[in-house]
C-alpha cells in the first residue's frame, strides 16, 4: 500500500509540475496510471479521517484541493 501511495504521489507531482495545479479530472490517466481516481480516493480518505497527517501535508505541498 505504501508503494502504491508513493507511485500516486509521484504521478501527481509530475502532473502539477506540468499543469500548474492539482485539480485532476476524475477520468485523467498519467500513462496507464488512473491519477484522477487516485486523487479522488485521497480526498475520500482525508474526508473520512483515514489519512495520516504526513500524507496530507505532502499532498497539500503539491496544491491538493480537498473539496473539488
Amino acid at each position: 500500500e505504501r508503494q502504491d501511495w508513493a507511485r500516486g504521489w509521484a504521478k501527481l507531482k509530475e502532473y502539477t509540475e506540468r499543469e500548474g495545479h492539482a485539480r485532476v479530472p476524475y477520468e485523467h490517466k498519467e500513462g496507464a496510471f488512473p491519477l484522477g481516481q487516485w486523487v479522488a480516493e485521497q480526498r475520500r480518505a482525508y474526508g473520512a479521517g483515514q489519512m495520516t497527517g504526513q500524507r496530507a501535508q505532502r499532498l497539500e505541498r503539491l496544491g491538493m484541493v480537498w473539496s473539488p
